[in-house]
């Protein structure tokens, strides 16, 4: 609990001061993954406890609109690449728009997302003289990562209560990655430029575990008095 509230703080903290980084796309893909991290976490935790909630689909919609956005940009370089080298691996990109992703399954389009991204990195050089250079393309990853962890969650009832334990596990070691491996990296581009905002942004990480502490110091009462009997 407190490492979800805690999660819950920070994204709130990024929501409340999202005209900061506006600018910053890989800032703003992160926090929108921290997000789907907690959505995803709450519906597991809600079946854990036995309320059989409908799933939202906000986190689905919103990451899957980002991944589209930069995946159709893309693409339509590549084949607009591939049309004037006659490159027949990117000229099959021709036409592809939102529409093609809205119209097939999620694995489908998470595939063909999967497919951009390679020949985006495989062809990242001829981009570059488009204005896509390898941080948009770490951007597209990013985006398309988010997707993926909406997708695919892991909430299957055939192993019970013991197996939603194990999802827990799974989804706060990635709910972990997010914050450590990813947002705390990434805000430390504000430390110099913004400290108001990463001095808040680093208070808001902060795990407050009141119940512990009175717990512990009860022990250590509890340990006191019995040396003293």
């Amino acid at each position: 609990n407190a490492k979800l509230n805690m999660a819950q703080r920070v994204s709130n903290t990024m929501e409340e001061d999202q005209e900061i980084f506006k600018d910053v796309p890989a800032v703003a893909a992160i926090v929108a993954e921290l997000k789907g991290d907690i959505e995803i976490i709450r519906e597991v935790l809600r079946e854990h406890t036995g309320v059989n909630l409908p799933a939202s689909t906000l986190a689905k919609r919103n990451a899957e609109k980002r991944m589209i956005k930069s995946c159709v940009k893309t693409a339509n370089i590549l084949y607009l690449i591939g049309f004037i080298s006659d490159n027949t691996d990117l000229i099959t990109l021709a036409g592809l728009s939102d529409n093609s992703f809205y119209r097939i399954t999620n694995n489908a389009a998470l595939a063909l997302a999967r497919r951009i991204l390679n020949l985006a990195k495989q062809y990242a050089e001829q981009l570059k003289e488009y204005t896509i250079d390898e941080k948009e393309i770490n951007e597209m990853e990013t985006a398309i990562d988010a997707f993926q962890t909406v997708i695919t969650k892991p909430m299957d009832t055939i192993a019970g209560r013991k197996q939603k334990t194990t999802n827990l596990v799974q989804l706060f070691a990635k709910l972990d990655s997010t914050l450590y491996d990813k947002l705390d990296k990434v805000m430390l581009i504000f430390k110099d430029s913004n400290p108001d905002f990463y001095n808040k942004y680093r208070t808001s990480r902060n795990l407050i575990l009141t119940s512990r502490r009175k717990d512990k110091k009860s022990e250590e009462e509890s340990e006191e008095s019995e040396k003293v009997d």
